[in-house]
């Protein structure tokens, strides 16, 4: 019984970091499109709204790598 109930938490647990994971994208994915539209220099490198997109790919990159790892560990723990 102690098998399963380690291996339903880190399934939770997975599931909470993909989770994450689809809902970082979804905001890139309609952010990014509304963050240019609304900008009012497309010319300035550093405006404002490039500066967000920015921290959101940040945001995103990091929660595909931690992603990759917690489903790695799960599928290590699951297969011992």
């Amino acid at each position: 019984m102690r098998n399963f109930s380690a291996a339903s938490t880190m399934l939770a647990i997975n599931s909470v970091v993909a989770n994450a994971l689809l809902f970082s994208s979804l905001l890139l994915v309609i952010g990014v499109p509304v963050f240019y539209m609304t900008q009012t220099n497309p010319e300035d490198n550093r405006n404002p709204n490039i500066k967000k997109i920015e921290i959101l790919a940040g945001v995103w990159f990091h929660l595909v790598l931690l992603q990759a790892l917690v489903g790695e560990y799960i599928t290590h723990q699951m297969s011992v």
